[in-house]
Parts: C-alpha cells; structure tokens; sequence
C-alpha cells in the first residue's frame, strides 16, 4: 500500500468521526420554553407511538357508539367500573416505578462500584510513582521530595479528600 492511500484512510476516518460528533444535539438556552416544546432530542416521538394507537381506539369506540348504542353493553364495557380501572392503572405504574427504581438502584452501585476501583487504581499508580522515584532520591532528593509532595496533592485532590 502507498502512504497516500493510508493518509486517505485517516482523513476518511477523521470526517466520519467529526459527523458523528455534529450529531450531538447542541442546545440553546435562550428560550427555556422553547426547549420544552422541542421535537428534535425529545421523547415525544416515542411517547406518540404509544398514544397514538391508544388516541385511535377511543375515537373508534366514541364513533361506534353513535350507529350501534347497545354496543357497550354487549362488549361488556359497562361492567367495568371505577374500581377495576384504578387498580389497573395503578398495578401497572406501580410495577413501572419500581422497575425503573431498581434500575437507577443497580447502576448507582455498579457505578459506586468503579469509582472504587477507580480510586484504587489511581492509589497503585501513585504508590508506584513514589517507589519508582526512591533511587533518584540520593542524587537530587529535594527534586524527589518536591516531586512526591506535589503528586500525593494532587491525588488528593482527585480523591476529593
């Protein structure tokens, strides 16, 4: 292969990754308004394929029930009362809440969980960097000292400690 063609390669690669980035959705707060009632980045799409089908169904029963007005009472509609529908709904967004509630729940603790290990692999890098410097520190020891000090510092400051 020719360098030319590897250069190519690169910059084909580079422009496919800089329109992957311009697919961000940059966000203006100019108007808070504005950004609620915005189609492009939002879940409205989504939510209208469950509302929609849903929205059609009742127009089809309203609509139904002009030409055939015993039509409730054959499907048997009428007997569902008031009760009946609330524990539905309600069993439902119940199950829905506690799904997306241990959903939260375990990626909080798979994150606490690499934050940790995070730490710890920042701690070995750092104990590593100390030990590595012990055979300079006879020649230039307040380098060294200097070196170390300000390392442990800025460890601890990503430590948060």
């Amino acid at each position: 292969l020719k360098p030319e063609r590897f250069v190519q390669r690169g910059l084909r690669s580079l422009e496919r990754h800089l329109r992957l980035r311009t697919a961000m959705i940059e966000y203006e707060e100019d108007w808070a308004i504005l950004l609620l009632f915005r189609w492009r980045g939002s879940v409205y799409s989504r939510a209208l394929w469950f509302a929609f089908p849903a929205a059609v169904v009742c127009l089809f029963l309203v609509l139904i029930d002009t030409p055939i007005p015993d039509i409730r009472e054959q499907t048997g509609i009428l007997e569902l009362n008031e009760g009946i529908i609330w524990s539905a709904t309600t069993t439902i967004l119940l199950t829905m809440v506690a799904f997306r509630t241990r959903e939260g729940y375990s990626r909080f603790w798979e994150g606490t969980g690499l934050l940790h290990q995070m730490k710890g692999e920042w701690f070995d890098t750092i104990s590593n960097c100390i030990s590595f410097s012990t055979s300079a520190k006879g020649a230039k020891l307040q380098d060294v000292m200097t070196f170390r000090h300000a390392i442990v510092r800025l460890m601890s400051l990503c430590h948060a400690s």
